[in-house]
């Protein structure tokens, strides 16, 4: 593994929320928190996983336009990434009961049967982030 991917994996795994933005329906960004605990031990950066509510506005916005950003931050050391791709909705059951946790209960009463579960995966097409190191910033930026 190239050591940007391995940057960029440390970030993700350091992170307990990521922070995406998607395309209202004004075509401006909208941004909120997502819980990160489904990637913080991948081994991958190919797909990123985060659960929703079927109802909720950011899965009616990536069903009109899947471009959406992530942006994470770790405060301790300050380094800070955007991630750019695409979120596509997860239809296949063996995915999705494989990632489900007990935890998910408190928000889907009938479990991972539940039709209001949902799990997004996001697909990372690049990235730009930050280091700062002895008062310094370096950027890195590409794509995958």
């Amino acid at each position: 593994m190239n050591n940007i991917k391995k940057e960029i994996l440390e970030i993700v795994g350091a992170c307990d929320l990521a922070f995406a933005s998607t395309i209202n329906w004004e075509n401006f960004p909208e941004t909120r928190a997502l819980v990160n605990d489904l990637n913080k031990k991948i081994a991958d950066i190919a797909n990123l996983y985060f659960t929703s509510d079927i109802d909720s506005p950011k899965v009616e916005q990536i069903k009109k336009n899947s471009c959406a950003s992530l942006y994470y931050f770790v405060p301790k050391t300050m380094k800070n990434m955007t991630l750019f791709g695409k979120f596509k909705l997860v239809t296949d059951k063996s995915l999705k009961d494989a990632l489900w946790r007990d935890e998910f209960s408190k928000y889907y009463e009938n479990g991972k049967e539940d039709e209001k579960y949902c799990v997004l995966n996001f697909i990372p097409t690049g990235y730009k982030y930050y280091t700062f190191k002895n008062g310094d910033y370096s950027k890195n930026e590409g794509n995958f």
